[in-house]
């Protein structure tokens, strides 16, 4: 049998980092058995779906480099044959045309102080075609009430058995004559071949739902595993509400997808003690077996720590490609040649400090800012004090005459601070305050030496003035 798994998002939102990991557990899975990993959109709801997120989250899975074999799969392009099962189902009295109120039922368990009612059983599910008025209706699966369980293996969290008496008669079809997620998903899945289903442990009711239909159209059911849900620092669900919660947050955050996959893979998913890995390595290395059941939890602490060893393994050429490309996408800076090939030289002195692309992007901008906002920044933490200390300076290093290097420019410091009875710190605290804007950079004399003669004493000059 062919390993064939699939990503199925809706395009109502920005791909979520719980998304993200289920669109790359599917794929490690799928290539871990030389199998295939396919992607479907899923926009039937027309009035949610756009197509502008459908494009930005085949983006987002593209930056992720998980490549998908075979084309995408349009839900919305199969409603024909989505029809045509709801209509074998209703033939075969499977399903029934339901005329109740949504008002006056509830699609969901209801839950009191420790009882738990059955299920939504509609009244229309026995009734004759007959007996059927001429007015709207949706279509429901008609949940047997014998057998009274379900059971089923799962990959991850082994056996199940479910009480039917708590499903619903659920809706598989609108009253617009639109299928369903549940009625879709089976037809879609079916069509596609899907042997394994792997998604979030929050769609195990949903399971439940599409096992019955499957049982209904008595064919093939596939493997299905469901993943532990993340959950934020304080133990609940991973939500907007923790600010960062998609993949496009971490993208302008500026975080390598080599990090993002290492780190999402990561969660819920263990391999011996292996925490820095790539992609080749996740793919050899994957089995559902690794799969935890608990909950995992988001730690930014360790995605930073993954994000930097990633960053500084890279060649420095490599990095300097990819933050030029970063600062002109999530930046809108074209940045001309000479400012670029500062930003090379500046690389080297800054890549260990930081820990994602965004971070090299603030440490260096005073490279390329405009000279307004970097000086409104130094004068602001410049003293009178401060300003005296650099025009001396500036008077003094405008007479020497020496090769402008980092080696004799700290050579030149060291002497005049010997001569005017300074501490190094005395002097490298205003030049890097008047020069960058910030309190903090790596060594000032290298910084002197980037910027070279004309453009350190242009600046210095308008922070003395």
């Amino acid at each position: 049998m062919e390993i064939r798994t699939r990503f199925a998002p809706s395009p109502t939102g920005d791909l979520h980092i719980g998304g993200a990991r289920t669109a790359l557990f599917n794929y490690l899975f799928a290539k871990s058995m030389k199998g295939k990993f396919l992607l479907r959109i899923e926009d039937t709801d027309l009035k949610r779906s756009k197509s502008s997120l459908t494009e930005k989250i085949i983006n987002d899975i593209k930056w992720l480099n998980i490549p998908w074999d075979e084309e995408i799969v349009f839900q919305r392009q199969n409603r024909n044959k989505h029809k045509q099962i709801i209509d074998y189902l209703l033939e075969k009295g499977l399903a029934f045309k339901c005329f109740a109120k949504k008002e006056n039922h509830t699609e969901s368990n209801i839950e009191k102080i420790g009882t738990r009612e059955p299920a939504f059983r509609s009244p229309w599910r026995d009734l004759s075609k007959n007996t059927q008025p001429n007015k709207q209706y949706v279509v429901r699966f008609k949940v047997p009430s014998d057998p009274s369980r379900i059971n089923f293996t799962d990959k991850v969290r082994g056996e199940l058995s479910w009480d039917l008496s708590t499903i619903e008669d659920f809706v598989i079809a609108r009253s617009d004559g639109s299928s369903t997620y549940n009625l879709a998903v089976v037809v879609d899945d079916h069509n596609m071949k899907i042997s394994h289903v792997i998604r979030g442990e929050d769609h195990l009711t949903n399971t439940v739902k599409q096992l019955l239909v499957y049982q209904a159209l008595n064919w093939v059911t596939p493997e299905f595993a469901h993943i532990p849900l993340i959950h934020n620092e304080r133990g609940e669900k991973l939500s907007k509400r923790d600010g960062k919660s998609s993949l496009l947050d971490f993208k302008q955050e500026g975080f390598l997808p080599d990090a993002m996959l290492n780190y999402l893979a990561r969660l819920g998913w263990s391999y011996k003690d292996e925490e820095f890995f790539n992609l080749n390595q996740a793919i050899s290395w994957f089995t559902l077996d690794g799969v935890g059941k608990s909950p995992s939890r988001f730690d930014i602490k360790k995605l930073l720590n993954i994000s930097k060893k990633h960053l500084i393994s890279k060649p420095a050429d490599e990095i300097h490609k990819l933050l030029l490309q970063y600062i002109k996408i999530y930046k809108n800076i074209s940045l001309s040649e000479s400012f670029s090939e500062k930003l090379r030289q500046y690389l080297p002195l800054v890549v260990e400090r930081c820990t994602s692309l965004g971070e090299i992007f603030e440490a260096s901008s005073f490279l390329f800012e405009a000279d307004e906002l970097r000086d409104k920044k130094a004068l602001a933490l410049l003293d009178d004090n401060s300003r005296k200390i650099i025009s001396n300076f500036v008077y003094a290093i405008k007479s020497a005459n020496f090769a402008w290097n980092s080696k004799l420019l700290n050579e030149f410091i060291n002497a005049y601070c010997q001569e005017s009875s300074l501490k190094f710190r005395d002097i490298g605290i205003p030049l890097r305050i008047a020069l960058t804007g910030s309190t903090s950079s790596p060594s000032i004399v290298h910084i002197m030496e980037i910027l070279g003669k004309h453009q350190t004493l242009d600046r210095l000059n308008m922070n003395v003035d």
